[in-house]
This record gives structure tokens, sequence and C-alpha cells, in this order.
């Protein structure tokens, strides 16, 4: 391998943890060119997969992972990143299945007792949990992440026992529901995606990733792109912005209405301003979902990814995502 192709990697390989959304592009462009040695083209499926599962874009990590076992198979490391993205996919004994492969790989490598004891941990079964993470921790007992999982599960299991049984039954039967899962997923992708203005290779792997999903769904429109790449009034634009944010909660209440929820755009907005974690989103979804088909879900995601686009977030200083990007063009073009 040459020297500047090495330099590449190595860059892209850095940048996955501050920005892997920017990493999986590097990465997508060094594959691009032809690859000297058979390893590195696996190495660079594989730390693909690895920034795509930073970014909330599980279906197309595990085609990276995927690619990347087919070039180099039974590698233990990219085994366990494809469990758990199997996983996170909802295919959860094909998950598991990759997992225990990984670990008859590497007997020694803690990681993939840690996330199949996780997996356990999701469904409620916290005595096959505490097994394998006991056997993580038995090769690995000083281990930071090992030691956090095993408090977790103490704290799970403690707070889980507090609930009558008709009570864990339901949150039992929700843990497996295949559109709660969707619904988490898209919550995840979502959260990312807003944090900055997306360029155009990484709209188009967000517009795939939802569409894997089975959405037309897109973080940020074309309409809305072109809306913004295209207008030069900044204060036209926050004029539109203000707008869009009216008709929205004209729709949110008819919708909320409609479907007889308890609920009020007021709480859909405090959630949106205080958010904190992937469940946020999902939360705002569950206050219409009436357990319809695909078609109600998608709607409903439709609806709550443009409330997360045009209403106020704590963290982003009080603008809204859309304000954001429209800051960062207009910084972009002076």
């Amino acid at each position: 391998m040459n020297q500047e192709l090495s330099e590449k990697i190595e860059g892209a390989d850095k940048l996955i943890d501050d920005n892997p959304s920017k990493a999986v592009i590097a990465i997508k462009d060094i594959l691009k060119r032809k690859v000297d040695l058979l390893e590195d083209e696996a190495y660079l499926y594989y730390i693909l997969g690895i920034a795509r599962t930073k970014c909330g874009r599980f279906f197309l990590a595990k085609k990276a992972f995927e690619k990347a076992n087919e070039l180099l198979p039974n590698n233990s490391e990219n085994l366990r990143n494809l469990g758990w993205t199997m996983f996170m996919l909802n295919d959860v004994d094909e998950g598991r299945n990759n997992l225990r492969q990984a670990i008859s790989l590497d007997l020694m490598n803690s990681r993939p007792y840690v996330d199949l004891a996780v997996t356990y941990l999701r469904d409620f079964n916290f005595k096959e949990s505490k097994e394998w993470v006991k056997r993580a921790n038995a090769l690995e007992p000083n281990n930071r992440i090992i030691l956090e999982t095993i408090k977790m599960i103490e704290r799970s299991e403690k707070d889980f026992n507090k609930f009558s049984k008709s009570e864990k039954d339901k949150m039992e039967k929700e843990k497996r529901d295949p559109k709660i899962q969707l619904a988490y997923r898209m919550s995840i992708l979502e959260k990312f995606s807003f944090k900055k203005a997306l360029t155009k290779d990484e709209s188009e792997e967000v517009k795939e990733e939802a569409r894997l999903n089975g959405f037309s769904v897109s973080i940020i429109k074309e309409k809305q792109e072109s809306q913004i790449s295209n207008n030069k009034n900044t204060k036209a634009k926050v004029k539109e912005i203000l707008e869009e944010r009216k008709e929205l909660e004209k729709e949110l209440s008819g919708m909320l209405r409609k479907v007889e929820s308890p609920f009020t755009v007021e709480h859909i907005k405090d959630i949106i301003w205080h958010e904190k974690d992937d469940d946020d989103l999902t939360k705002i979804i569950a206050m219409f979902d009436r357990g319809e088909g695909v078609t109600e879900l998608s709607q409903i995601l439709e609806i709550t990814n443009d409330a997360w686009n045009y209403f106020p977030h704590k963290s982003l200083d009080g603008l809204c995502p859309m304000e954001k990007i429209l800051n960062y063009q207009d910084n972009y073009k002076k």
C-alpha cells in the first residue's frame, strides 16, 4: 500500500469518533480507488460499518460489515459489530449468533460478551444478561465499560421489579414490537442528522437509510434543502420558518384531536426543547401511534420530523435545526 493511501486511511479512521458522517464520505472516496491488498479493502469496509453505526445508519452499516466479512471471513471483531448491527435492526437471533461466533473466534475478547449481555438486558432477561457480563468481567476485571454495564443491569433489574406483572408483560411486549424498534432507529438517525447541515453526499446516505427502513422521509427534505440553498434573504427565510412553525402547530393539533390523544402541541414542544436522548423522538411518536399500519406510522414520522426540525431546541441555543442550517449556509457564503 502506498504512503498516500495509508495516510488517507489513517485520516478517515481518526475522523470516526469526532465526525463519523464525514468519515463515511472519506472512506467511500478511498474505496472508489483501487486498494492494493485484500486486507486493506476489508478493513475499509469494517471502519465504514463502524462510522455508519455511529451515525445511526444501521442498514447501511450492515451492508458494509457483510462486505468486510465476504472479503475477510471469520474476523471476530467484524462479526461482533455485524452482530450488534443485526440486533439494532431487530434481527435479535441472528445478531446473537454472530456475537457467539465472534466469541468462539476470540475467547479472550471481552467486548462480544458485553454486547450479548446488553441484548438480553433489552429483553429484561436479567439472568442471562448477568451471566454474559460476568464472563466479560472475569476477562477484564477493571474494565470501565464492563463495570458500568454491571451497574446498569443491577439498576434496570431493581427498577423492573417495582412494576406489577401486567406492567412487566406490557413492557416486554413493547420491547419486542418491530414498530417501536423502527421508531427508535429513526429517532437515532434523526437526532444525529439535525445537529448540523448535511452535505449532498451525507444527505444521500441519510435518505438511503430512511428508504431501507421503509420510509421516503428524509431528515432534511429536498424542498427544504432547495429553499435554504436558493434563498439569499436571511430575514425572509426566518419569516418562512416562523410561518411553517405556525402551520405545523395547527396540523399537530388536528392530528392529536383525530387520534384522541390526551397530549397537546405544548407537550411536543416541551419534549423537543428539553431533548436529551434518543428516546425523546420516540416519545412524541407514541403520542400519535394507535397501532395502525406502516402507512400511518410513515405519516406520523413525517410530521414528527418536521416538528423536530422547526421547533426550538434548548441545546441549539434556542434555535431550531432549520435556523442552524440557515446560519451555517449564511456563514459559509461569507
